[in-house]
């Protein structure tokens, strides 16, 4: 299990760092953007944790970058930045997780293990799913509509998965940040909705209906 921790702060480095390596993690780091790419010229981590404010570049910025070459890595952003806005720009750009400073470094670990078995499990798959005129890459994470095909970010990937192997039943907020984010997760609904609207996007409005004051369910065609 190979972390890639990128952070600027040395204590926060060595506080990490110490943490991953008890669990016999195999630990990369970077200080900034140009230790990033530095790195991952030199082999494929399995996780990211990846510093908001970094001396040369923004970690909003790195997460769009790191995603056009790697959509499937986990990242999960470490920052001392507590606005709602940060955490929902920073999940909307791809980010599986999103955990403030101070941490505590044990639930930290937790965090990174919970979202490694998530990978792993979506890593599996590899049939095809069709919706309609869309075409669904399990594999790829891809989707491709009217000839076009889109990327679709892992959260994007498993809300999806789930909805369309359930049509017709309504899942509450709650229970999709359980299934796809894990119970250990400390977001918000707000998290499912930015997700939601993504993926509306890219698959097209039609197939996810908002059942209001309950969540979500997923129809073909215009089954009401």
């Amino acid at each position: 299990m190979r972390v890639l921790i990128v952070d600027d702060d040395p204590d926060i480095l060595n506080i990490v760092r110490t943490a991953c390596e008890s669990e016999t993690m195999e630990v990369d780091t970077a200080t900034s953007a140009e230790d990033l790419w530095r790195v991952l010229q030199s082999g494929r981590p399995d996780v990211i944790l990846l510093d908001i404010m970094l001396p040369d570049a923004s970690g909003l910025d790195l997460v769009k970058k790191i995603r056009l070459t790697n959509p499937n890595i986990p990242i999960i952003f470490l920052t001392a930045r507590k606005s709602d806005l940060d955490m929902i720009l920073g999940l909307e750009l791809g980010a599986d997780d999103y955990v403030t400073k101070p941490f505590n470094p044990r639930a930290l670990v937790a965090r990174i293990k919970a979202v490694l078995r998530r990978s792993e499990v979506s890593g599996k798959l590899e049939e095809q799913l069709l919706i309609g005129e869309v075409l669904v890459n399990l594999k790829s994470y891809t989707v491709t509509r009217n000839g076009v095909s889109e990327e679709l970010t892992r959260r994007e990937f498993e809300l999806l998965k789930i909805l369309a192997e359930n049509p017709g039943r309504v899942f509450t907020r709650e229970e999709l940040l359980d299934k796809v984010w894990g119970i250990d997760f400390y977001g918000d609904f707000r998290t499912v909705d930015v997700h939601i609207s993504k993926l509306r996007e890219k698959i097209g409005e039609k197939f996810i209906r908002t059942v209001r004051g309950v969540g979500y369910k997923f129809v073909l065609g215009d089954t009401k």
